[in-house]
């Protein structure tokens, strides 16, 4: 297995090893050594706590021998149990969920390799591991028969490793982000979501696939992306959190997006902090009017009502879908950038609620090449870390920047919640200068010129040219209509 040898570390993977530890794995590792029947976060996880370079393949053969040890089979079920049953205890690596039950005043685990037995937990381990009460954790586990405690619930959770991250130190995270240069930066940035930035050397390039991740680390952010095929534009979001859900095409309805009126329960908009409408010219909304009112309401004030329910969240919205292309820009024969969405979405009032359109026509095919192989931050961490940004706030920094006159409060709550996203992303020490805090407002501004640009054809008699950059600023890659 040669991996170092096709895949030598460069200055900054080696850089980013010794400062940020077991923070960050060798993505090519990663990808090559995922262990079978463990998603990759945990893998990533695994490799980047016992796997080191320099005796890497020692340490995979002995990581790949216990999971292979501890990991059953489905089909070996029965057999775990007997082992439980006549040792009175057992050793599995299994993903852990825990619930209460308030009305029996106890705290069980569900262990799928046991199927239907619950398995108590002590208060202390609770405590220990909040990340079971929260979706579930993936990690050793060790279960003991005792049911001279419980016979009716024999099994307890004698004791409980993690393989994922718990809540990330962001302190730990901003003050290693000041010991990298902003290039440095964006780049172990674009490693960590699964890029090689050697394939994206511009700077503009880095900084739109970037957007991407806007809406993972501000609240209630609209984004509208499209682009020819094969460029990656949901790449990002799928390979960097599980608190992304991604529709792709086909039938969504009221009950999945908001609340299911005959469970009560929560639909996807109240449970995950992004949901991406993928091939979003082939999607479809159950109960059309009704849905799409609802969610024009949600992307104005971030809360939606069902019935007499009524339910604030904070999950951003991602709209994305494919349109032709000559060259490096859209064809042509579209009258407006919105030409290639359903006809219910080509409305003025919906699309006057997207706080930014990313040019898709700018981004280069993924290729074999594209996808990272140096050093980035193991997926779990990663993904936690930017949903967790969201308690930052820079709307105020970025109102420190002069805008021109004329823009609505849609208009500036865009460059705000576009600002202040990028600014987490890029400089979440908050440590930028006056150059660099333009670049990003610059930026903000543009991709909301983008949608205004598309009202004023949609809607001329409500909506006119205007330049929406800021004052110092006297064009940017958005063109003015005015001119």
């Amino acid at each position: 297995m040669p991996l170092f040898d096709e895949h030598p570390l460069n200055e900054l993977d080696q850089k980013a090893h010794t400062i940020l530890g077991d923070k960050v794995v060798i993505k090519a590792l990663a990808q090559q050594a995922a262990f079978q029947g463990l998603p990759r976060y945990v893998s990533e996880y695994l490799i980047a706590k016992f796997v080191k370079p320099e005796t890497w393949k020692e340490n995979l053969a002995k990581m790949q021998a216990t999971v292979k040890e501890l990991l059953p089979d489905l089909d070996h079920r029965e057999l775990v149990k007997e082992r439980l049953l006549s040792k009175g205890e057992v050793t599995l690596i299994d993903n852990v969920d825990a619930k209460i039950d308030l009305r029996g005043g106890q705290r069980f685990a569900r262990v799928p390799t046991l199927q239907d037995s619950k398995v108590r937990v002590s208060p202390g381990l609770m405590e220990q591991h909040p990340g079971l009460l929260l979706g579930g954790l993936w990690g050793t586990v060790k279960i003991k028969y005792t049911p001279e405690i419980d016979a009716e619930n024999p099994n307890e959770l004698a004791s409980f490793t993690p393989f994922q991250i718990g809540p990330p130190d962001l302190n730990f995270y901003r003050e290693k982000r000041s010991q990298f240069t902003t290039d440095e930066w964006m780049a172990l940035l674009l490693q960590s979501a699964g890029y090689s930035p050697a394939a994206f050397p511009e700077r503009r390039t880095r900084l739109l696939l970037l957007t991407r991740l806007v809406a993972l680390v501000e609240r209630n952010a609209n984004v509208m992306e499209l682009g020819p095929r094969q460029t990656g534009k949901t790449f990002l979001l799928r390979n960097v959190s599980p608190r992304v859900f991604t529709i792709s095409g086909g039938k969504t309805t009221p009950a999945n997006l908001f609340v299911n009126l005959s469970t009560k329960a929560v639909g996807i908009l109240g449970t995950r902090k992004v949901v991406v409408f993928d091939e979003i010219a082939h999607t479809t909304f159950g109960d059309e009017d009704a849905t799409i009112s609802t969610l024009k309401d949600y992307m104005e004030s971030g809360q939606f009502s069902r019935g007499s329910m009524v339910f604030a969240a904070d999950a951003g919205l991602v709209f994305a879908g494919n349109i032709d292309v000559d060259g490096n820009q859209p064809h042509p024969r579209y009258k407006h950038l919105f030409e290639p969405l359903p006809t219910q979405l080509i409305d003025s009032a919906f699309q006057d609620r997207m706080h930014a359109y990313i040019p898709g026509w700018e981004m280069p095919k993924i290729t074999s090449a594209a996808v990272g192989k140096g050093v980035g931050f193991v997926t779990d961490y990663f993904g936690e870390v930017l949903v967790r940004l969201r308690e930052d706030n820079h709307a105020d920094r970025v109102r420190d920047v002069p805008l021109r006159e004329g823009l609505t409060r849609r208009d500036q709550t865009s460059i705000e919640r576009l600002g202040s996203g990028l600014v987490k992303l890029i400089y979440p020490d908050g440590k930028l200068t006056d150059a660099e805090l333009l670049e990003v407002v610059t930026l903000a501004c543009e991709l909301r010129q983008r949608v205004h640009n598309q009202l004023c054809i949609l809607a001329p008699g409500e909506f006119k040219p205007k330049l929406i950059a800021p004052v110092s600023v006297e064009k940017h890659m958005a063109p003015d209509l005015a001119k």
